[in-house]
C-alpha cells in the first residue's frame, strides 16, 4: 500500500516539530521534555517502516 502526498506531508511535518521542540528544550536544559518524543518518533517510524512493504 502506498501513501499518498498528504499523509507524507503530514508525518514529514510532525516529525519535523517533535524533533524541534525536543532540540529546543534540551538547549533549555529540560531533559525531561526533551526526551518526551521520543516515544512517538517510534510510532512515526515503525507507521512508516510498515507502509513501505
Amino acid at each position: 500500500m502506498t501513501m499518498n502526498k498528504a499523509a507524507a506531508v503530514a508525518i514529514i511535518l510532525f516529525t519535523i516539530g517533535l524533533i524541534s521542540f525536543a532540540t529546543w528544550q534540551l538547549f533549555r536544559g529540560n531533559l525531561e521534555a526533551a526526551f518526551m518524543p521520543l516515544p512517538f518518533l517510534l510510532v512515526v517510524y515503525f507507521f512508516v517502516k510498515n507502509g513501505e512493504r
